[in-house]
């Protein structure tokens, strides 16, 4: 994937539901212009962060991470400088700043990576948790899916660009994305992305 080079300060969401895969996601389109990266800031890893340093309990150091997240945020589009989230992406809290960001003459770029099923999302986290990565409940993980996928048409009309990845297999698969205004998407995508797209008709 080669983003068109951007004056514009970007703010990138990197989202999708628990377990998608959406760091390596990310990683593997390099995103990169005038020799400069976006720097992602990811919650899980700052939690955990916050929980070996500051000795937190994780539940809390995640409400930590959250709120430390979004003054980062807002602080750094208050000065036009770009800036990245990974998020699953299952509640409207980041609509705020993508208007604020807008207001501010930012470019919107959002990534989205999914999977076929929560059951799936579900296995990866456990594969994860054996590397001694971050563990996400079972219901908390279902639950999360839907919500996801009903937030992504309200992003996907705000972006500029916009990249979609099934990364049901081995490799992710692109099978959409937004340019010049104009969605498309790959007839064989997954059908509940699907139907998240083309609920954008009705908006």
């Amino acid at each position: 994937m080669s983003p068109p080079r951007a004056e514009q300060p970007v703010f990138l969401i990197v989202a999708g539901p628990n377990g998608s895969g959406k760091s390596s996601v990310y990683r593997d389109a390099d995103l990169e212009w005038d020799g400069r990266s976006v720097w992602i800031v990811n919650p899980d890893l700052l939690a955990a962060r916050i929980s070996d340093i500051e000795g937190e309990a994780l539940p809390t150091a995640n409400l930590s991470a959250v709120v430390r997240i979004e003054a980062w945020l807002e602080a750094s589009i208050s000065v036009h400088k770009t800036i990245g989230v990974e998020t699953v992406l299952s509640t409207a809290k980041y609509r705020r700043l993508v208007i604020m960001a807008q207001e501010l003459g930012f470019l919107v770029w959002l990534i989205y990576v999914v999977l076929d099923s929560p059951e799936r999302s579900i296995e990866r986290i456990k594969l994860r948790v054996a590397k001694g990565g971050h563990h996400v409940a079972d219901d908390d993980v279902r639950k999360r899916y839907g919500r996801s996928l009903e937030q992504l048409p309200w992003f996907l009309n705000q972006a500029d660009r916009a990249w979609i990845y099934d990364n049901s297999s081995a490799k992710p698969k692109q099978v959409g994305e937004k340019a010049d205004g104009v969605i498309s998407v790959a007839e064989d995508a997954l059908p509940d992305l699907l139907n998240a797209i083309r609920s954008l008709d009705g908006n």
